[in-house]
């Protein structure tokens, strides 16, 4: 059931929307931003259940550290429970058609908006992801930001301000859900999805605060993967050219996991920096004596030359250059940089 205290680590915007539903101040307009999978679109269901919660004098359990009672959906309720479900009236949400959020949904949207509420007393419009918004769709949506309906609130969610038109983000309260701290999202990992205690901490220092991206890591292996690759890129500098072509033809085979392999890299490159100094800030914990024997291996000039390395292969990736020959020059020019003597 979401619920405020389902969202981890985002105490100061879950304070503010409680504070709105406590003194009665609930904006028309709220945009909440940050990374995907920090409980943006959680917080925005909670939100709209505690609007309408209708036996609010009845919740039970409320945490201590918490929001206030008063703050708190019951969870319970009818209405509660429909807008758990997906199921209710008023609670109406859009998401992208494809890449784009195109102006035909912002119609919609604004024709179901000019109607009376069915049953709420907030009625709630999510809009997810609204950076997907086109020109045209941003436009309408514009004037209904100018002349927002009775009883409604707006809630857009976006990676960051500068993705939205400035006039959108200017009639909007702006509430910024931060990364999720790694040790909380390794205990909500094994609290909640059944991870191993192990398996939590090793996904969590790579998944960058994000619960979305910590599950699509565990779906594809990851740790299994990861276990591989960083042995490949110890290996790198008794690899012969022909090797390298090879292992970058095999991590350019599917394309939506070559950001990974880039961030696993640049973990590792950061792994060889702090290995020497400050082995507890190693990232990779688990491999903790594999890495502290391939920095003592390679100098410690080694870490300047593969980061710019990596800078050069990310920027050429995401200008559309060819993915396979980009690895190869990033494994070869990796290669070269750990030869040097240690």
């Amino acid at each position: 059931m979401p619920g405020f205290d389902s969202i981890i680590d985002q105490e100061r915007p879950i304070r503010i929307l409680a504070s709105f539903l406590t003194h009665g101040t609930i904006p028309h307009a709220l945009l909440f931003t940050g990374i995907e999978g920090v409980g943006k679109r959680t917080a925005a269901i909670a939100f709209a259940m505690a609007c309408n919660c209708t036996d609010g004098p009845r919740r039970k359990g409320v945490d201590p550290g918490g929001p206030p009672a008063s703050a708190q959906a019951c969870g319970e309720c009818a209405a509660c429970r429909k807008i758990a479900a997906g199921q209710h009236p008023d609670v109406l949400k859009v998401a992208s058609d494809g890449p784009q959020i195109k102006i035909e949904q912002v119609r919609d949207l604004c024709q179901s908006l000019a109607l009376k509420p069915y049953e709420a007393r907030v009625r709630v419009a999510v809009i997810a992801e609204a950076h997907r918004l086109t020109t045209a769709a941003g436009n309408a949506l514009l004037k209904m930001l100018e002349e927002p309906p009775d009883r409604t609130v707006l809630i857009l969610t976006a990676p960051q301000t500068a993705d939205l038109l400035p006039t959108i983000v200017s009639r909007c309260r702006h509430l910024r859900f931060k990364p999720i701290a790694r040790r909380h999202l390794a205990a909500m990992l094994v609290r909640a999805y059944g991870f191993t205690a192990e398996e939590a901490a090793l996904t969590a220092a790579m998944a960058n605060g994000s619960v979305t991206r910590a599950l699509t890591m565990q779906r594809s292996h990851w740790v299994r993967r990861r276990n591989w690759f960083l042995s490949e890129l110890s290996a790198l500098p008794r690899l012969p050219v022909a090797s390298l072509l090879v292992l970058a033809e095999r991590v350019a085979q599917v394309k939506e996991d070559i950001p990974d392999y880039l961030e696993l890299t640049a973990s590792w490159v950061r792994d060889l920096a702090v290995a020497r100094h400050d082995p507890e800030r190693i990232i990779h914990q688990d491999l903790r004596t594999e890495i502290a024997a391939a920095a003592l291996s390679v100098s410690e000039g080694v870490v300047p030359p593969a980061s710019q390395a990596l800078a050069d292969t990310q920027r050429r990736i995401q200008a559309n250059a060819n993915p396979r020959l980009s690895l190869e020059a990033l494994l070869i020019r990796l290669a070269a940089a750990m030869r040097t003597e240690a």
